[in-house]
């Protein structure tokens, strides 16, 4: 057994495309957590400058935002990621496509910002989304040569470009909300990140558009990523339903209150599930022609991640407001009981999380589209039925929502994947009581402990007790699985090798080197170009 998610049995191809993966991981980790990371402080600092009924403001705004950059590329950049065959004549083709489109978009953005806020009787929303339309063609300029650098593995390139990009968007954003600039801090912000992203994927990439364009190679490239623009869409519909009625039929400030909460899960799901799905699937679409091997590396993958998710998406639910107030201040009190919510969904992401990479990896994105649209038919009827409540009603329809979309994505898995329902959802059990074991004793710690002790403390001595509790019992539980973690990370984190052997009591093998095969040393030119 190998020490990677990936089987390992099948010679030196296999064993290259490993070392890339956990090479890749080991970057994809730094660009997540990089991103997540630099983001969240950007708001704290932002967010002591910004009263919630600024930053909903400018989160109905991000729901038209976001609606128009699903079409930019038209989901040729994931045509390009998966398609095994490319040519320069696909690559020119879809980067004209996508820079019209994303130019045209934002003409169309300059022309309905104002329409869009009168309509919807926030006059201060037209000149925010005017503004903001300007990424549209930022993000299309920089789609195609991102699916390049995604296609090659090479995700050292896009690490530093989040970095880069990050830092210097929130410097502009935190220099415009000490001047007092209010929302429009955080459009300083989105518009410098966009233009910064655009600038280090084109540095990164040795990849120089021609002038070309070809209708056959646009229809081959069309064909795939109009399924996935359609499941964008769904999932578009799914993510931003409730902003959207919370915006229009309650109160901005309200919306700034869900927005910020949903916030945190958002970041929450990147740190935690968005590392493997970045790397989940480039690396399953170089399996799809072996369905067995690809079976065994999703179980592996989707076995790894539930043991670091299940337990965090829990422990965050139980201490969500506490750390919330405490971390973002007082104005955003509220927001924790609504994140509190929202986290209790995560034994759903948990058994869900890679169906999508999965499929679409396997040629299927019909498939995901037809997902997506019942997921999405369910959400919004659950929001629609749910908004009078209040943000909080809001909240529990989107947990019940994950998890009555349980049984079609398992069986989605098993017909067009080949993955056995119950075996699959068996490698999930040990996780699974490793995280009611610290569940039962940090409400223990709550009760035992006075409330007068105050927040920080309290909290302090919740996340120590499950920090604890967690290993100690998934260790008892299962220790293979233990070893398997400490092996990925003995191949992504400075540290994991000694953890591994201490815990193992021999000395592992020298891992292969890291840099053999990877085209980040010297090869930044090649392209597959077949």
């Amino acid at each position: 057994m190998t020490d990677s998610w990936l089987p390992a049995e099948h010679g030196a191809d296999n064993q290259n495309l490993q070392r890339r993966v956990a090479r890749g991981v080991a970057w994809t980790i730094v660009d997540n957590w990089g991103r997540q990371l630099l983001n969240l402080l950007v708001f704290i600092v932002i967010a002591r400058f910004l009263l919630p009924e600024e930053f909903g403001l400018v989160a109905l705004a991000m729901v038209f935002v976001v609606l128009a950059q699903l079409f930019v590329d038209q989901g040729l950049g994931d045509a390009i990621v998966q398609r095994r065959q490319l040519t320069r004549e696909h690559i020119d083709t879809a980067f004209w496509a996508a820079l019209l489109l994303g130019a045209a978009l934002t003409a169309a953005g300059f022309l309905l910002a104002e329409p869009i806020g009168q309509l919807l009787g926030e006059p201060g929303l037209g000149p925010l989304l005017s503004v903001l339309s300007l990424t549209f063609v930022m993000t299309a300029a920089g789609a195609i040569p991102m699916g390049l650098l995604q296609r090659e593995l090479r995700f050292r390139s896009l690490a530093l470009r989040t970095l880069f990009s990050i830092t210097g968007g929130g410097a502009i954003g935190i220099a415009m909300a000490f001047l007092d600039y209010g929302a429009w801090a955080l459009v300083g912000q989105q518009l410098g990140v966009a233009a910064l992203s655009v600038v280090a994927l084109w540095l990164a990439s040795p990849w120089r558009p021609g002038l070309r364009f070809s209708r056959r190679h646009f229809g081959e490239l069309f064909g795939f990523g109009a399924n996935v623009v359609g499941s964008d869409l769904m999932y578009y519909l799914t993510r931003y339903t409730d902003n959207f009625l919370i915006g229009v039929f309650r109160t901005t400030q309200e919306l700034g209150i869900y927005a910020v909460g949903y916030r945190i899960l958002d970041s929450a799901n990147a740190l935690l599930i968005g590392i493997s799905r970045k790397i989940a699937f480039p690396s399953l679409s170089r399996l799809q022609h072996d369905p067995e091997r690809s079976k065994r590396a999703y179980f592996r993958l989707t076995r790894l991640s539930a043991a670091v998710v299940l337990p965090a998406y829990i422990g965050l639910a139980l201490v969500s407001p506490e750390l919330i107030a405490l971390v973002f201040g007082a104005q955003w009190a509220d927001s924790g009981p609504v994140a509190a919510v929202l986290f209790l969904v995560g034994p759903a992401f948990a058994v869900q999380g890679f169906g999508g990479a999965l499929l679409m990896a396997a040629g299927r994105p019909d498939v995901v589209l037809r997902f997506r649209f019942i997921n999405m038919l369910t959400t919004v009827v659950g929001f629609l039925i749910a908004v009078p409540f209040g943000i909080l009603a809001m909240a529990i329809s989107f947990v019940i929502r994950g998890y009555l979309m349980l049984p079609l994505q398992i069986y989605y898995q098993r017909r067009y994947a080949g993955i056995p329902g119950r075996e699959y959802l068996a490698r999930l059990r040990s996780p699974a009581l490793a995280t009611l074991v610290m569940v039962a004793v940090v409400l223990t710690v709550r009760l035992l402990v006075d409330p007068q002790v105050g927040r920080l403390p309290l909290l302090a001595l919740e996340v120590g007790a499950g920090a604890l509790a967690y290993p100690l019992a998934l260790l008892v539980l299962d220790r293979d699985l233990v070893r398997e973690m400490l092996g990925v990370a003995s191949q992504t984190l400075p540290l994991g090798d000694r953890a591994r052997r201490r815990l193992s009591g021999r000395a592992s093998p020298r891992p292969p080197d890291p840099t053999a095969g990877d085209p980040e040393s010297g090869r930044r030119d090649r392209l597959v170009d077949s």
